[in-house]
């Protein structure tokens, strides 16, 4: 597999430490790279006299984070862990990794080694080294805190610890997700009403087509309906018309598309309370768009 093996290398890597890097990527791509086998070629390669360039140790991690399980090595991601800590402890080469991309390959690692834990860690020697942090490296980290059940954590972090420039809907959808995957579709429907509030590359109208954000909508919107059933009903049996048709107006502004039960109480507000104008307007917008309209029994 090919494509796992890089095509160059800095012309200041000795040919040895070259040679070193292709026997590592080959025996990954081959399918036959052990754990004791790449720590024997990862302590030589260390042991070079000419420095490695972080180039080369990013592009070694990354195809670690991304190689699939084999009988030789089942958790190639966390083999790249841990041959940075050996990388880390050693130092025998003089070379220091501080580097948001190799922090953020390493964060991206713990998420697919299933050891969420050890990601805000390294995040932290990030932040330890003075490094800025980049929205790739804060979205892994976002994963991490989330597959620890950690989302408030996370949004912590986001709407806090973020420059206001960063985050961008991608960062959002990992905790919008997460919100919803442990049932909390309410702490997920106020973010969404957050993102709208702050408009551009915040707005979920921006990624309206992505796979993740259908199957959010598909969790919030039901508890969206329920929502504004029973507020509209409420308003609605106060005589609250406008303000009904405010929230009304409100959930259908955010992508959630009104039920016929819905419409009908809207509907029946108005003519109970002597609107029929709009009650003919609602009964129009519900035939272009082929909703059926019930009416309640002697009305």
């Amino acid at each position: 597999m090919s494509r796992l093996r890089p095509h160059s290398f800095s012309t200041s890597v000795s040919s040895r430490a070259h040679e070193l890097l292709n026997l590592l990527h080959d025996h990954l791509g081959s399918g036959t790279l052990r754990p004791d086998l790449a720590h024997l070629l990862f302590d030589e390669l260390l042991c070079q006299p000419v420095p490695v360039s972080e180039r080369a140790i990013n592009g070694l991690f990354a195809a670690l984070a991304r190689a699939p399980p084999s009988m030789a090595c089942p958790d190639a991601p966390g083999l790249a862990i841990a041959l940075f800590r050996r990388m880390a402890r050693t130092r025998r080469c003089g070379m220091t990794i501080s580097t948001n991309h190799t922090y953020s390959i390493l964060i991206d690692c713990c998420c697919r080694a299933r050891r969420p834990d050890l990601g805000p860690a390294f995040f932290g020697c990030l932040v330890k080294a003075g490094v800025t942090a980049d929205i790739i490296t804060f979205s892994n980290l976002f994963k991490c805190l989330c597959d620890m059940k950690q989302t408030d954590e996370a949004l912590d972090v986001l709407l806090h610890r973020m420059p206001d420039d960063l985050p961008d809907v991608k960062s959002y959808s990992i905790i919008l997700k997460s919100f919803c995957n442990n049932g909390r579709s309410q702490c997920a429907l106020d973010l969404l009403r957050m993102m709208d509030k702050k408009g551009a590359n915040h707005s979920p109208n921006v990624v309206a087509y992505s796979k993740d954000l259908c199957l959010l909508w598909s969790r919030i919107a039901p508890l969206s309906m329920r929502c504004a059933k029973q507020e509209q009903w409420t308003r609605q049996r106060m005589g609250r018309m406008d303000d009904a048709m405010d929230k009304f107006n409100e959930v259908n502004d955010m992508g959630v598309p009104h039920d016929t039960t819905v419409y009908t109480c809207m509907i029946e507000g108005y003519l109970k309370h002597g609107d029929p104008v709009k009650a003919k307007e609602l009964i129009a917008e519900m035939k272009n768009k082929n909703i059926r309209h019930r009416s309640q029994k002697g009305n």
